[in-house]
């Protein structure tokens, strides 16, 4: 018998069986975050390729913070949100879409059923005035409603989750690359809640972590890495002092541990991450990057880089799915346009940070961009 001929055979065989074995991750492989729309009447589309285009048929009339928007696994626009209206394909009020909640830092969170293309859970915030807190609740679209517009269920619309919420909200995929896990925090304190949604339900019952420093400001920024390992919050000055904080996450359990706990106390607001998930980007009167590789947490906040020389507010930071970072950093009238972080798995200034990359046509940010389940930009091979 000829082993080497036996061996050659043998090798597609095993690729094969490899490739089946392989978690399929199909996350990292639709376009359903390749539609924008924030601030004043902004929006981008980078289905036609990267940079993005300017898109100018939103309705969205926001007076500061977050938004949300999602599209279908070709890139087509589902709908989007500035956390009080949801907006259809067509730029209209979405059947049962108005008065969702409030306006917020990061305005809603948009999240497909796993496993089902026409089924969405809502994210987003509701302010109760007696009590002067923010609320924690979800709702639920189908997309089959209104003629496959969608609309908002009607006896799904509003359900708390908990009470006394900041406004801190991220989401990512489970290790199992199926289920998606949802973070929100309490306000005045240090838990994280996690929610899981599967196939059969959003799980109502939380995973609850003490963890890290009380959040005593609404304002500010929260994501969850993209590979799902670190959470950073960002919070700016009020009564107390602001800070970012950047901690351990898990994405098997729900989990936040704070061990090596990597705090700086200033005003931060917006926050996101290098595609390959070693390098942290944070807004502030500054855009800073600090290398998550560098060793203890004072290694770590000791390899700052300042990015900018002043002259920026702080604004939303948004992985594209074209691997490239956007920022809402805005000043001397950069609210007309997005920067840009072209290589942001570089180290320091050889990142390429572009001001006034992408021109909005005359609309602008408002310090805001939407948010996005992280997992979805996680793989930097972007094809329009």
């Amino acid at each position: 018998m000829d082993i080497r001929k036996h061996q050659l055979e043998i090798i597609p065989v095993l690729i094969l069986l490899l490739f089946c074995l392989t978690p399929f991750f199909s996350f990292s492989q639709g376009k359903q975050a390749n539609i924008w729309y924030f601030g004043y009447k902004a929006g981008v589309d980078f289905n036609a390729g990267s940079p993005p285009s300017a898109l100018l048929n939103s309705q969205m009339n926001h007076t500061g913070g977050g938004s949300a928007s999602i599209a279908d696994s070709i890139g087509q626009l589902l709908f989007y949100s500035d956390g009080v209206t949801i907006w259809n394909k067509s730029h209209v009020f979405m059947q049962n879409g108005i008065d969702m909640g409030t306006t917020s830092t990061q305005g809603a969170m948009i999240v497909p059923c796993p496993g089902n293309n026409h089924l969405y859970y809502y994210f987003n915030f509701i302010w109760d005035n007696p009590a002067f807190q923010t609320h924690f609740q979800y709702s639920v679209i189908d997309m089959d409603l209104d003629n496959g517009n969608g609309g908002v269920v009607t006896n799904q619309k509003g359900i708390r989750l908990f009470n006394n919420s900041s406004v801190h909200l991220s989401a990512v995929h489970h290790a199992n690359g199926k289920d998606i896990w949802v973070l929100a925090h309490r306000m005045n304190n240090n838990q994280y809640y996690a929610y899981l949604v599967t196939a059969d339900s959003l799980h109502h019952a939380p995973v609850i972590s003490t963890a890290g420093s009380n959040v005593t400001g609404s304002n500010g920024y929260m994501k969850i890495s993209p590979n799902g390992k670190r959470v950073t919050v960002c919070t700016i000055p009020g009564v107390y002092p602001g800070f970012f904080e950047s901690i351990y996450f898990d994405n098997e359990t729900g989990m936040v541990n704070d061990v090596d706990m990597v705090h700086k106390e200033l005003g931060y607001y917006g926050v996101e991450y290098s595609p390959d998930n070693t390098k942290l980007y944070i807004s502030s009167n500054d855009l800073l990057q600090y290398d998550l590789n560098a060793g203890t947490p004072q290694e770590i906040l000791a390899s700052e880089v300042a990015l900018t020389e002043g002259g920026t507010t702080p604004g939303a930071l948004q992985l594209g799915p074209d691997g490239k970072i956007y920022c809402a950093i805005g000043g001397s009238g950069s609210a007309y346009y997005l920067s840009q972080i072209h290589n942001p798995n570089a180290a320091g200034l050889f990142c390429n940070f572009e001001r006034d990359a992408v021109d909005l046509d005359g609309r602008y940010t408002n310090d805001g961009l939407p948010s996005f389940i992280q997992s979805y930009l996680s793989d930097p091979t972007f094809t329009a």
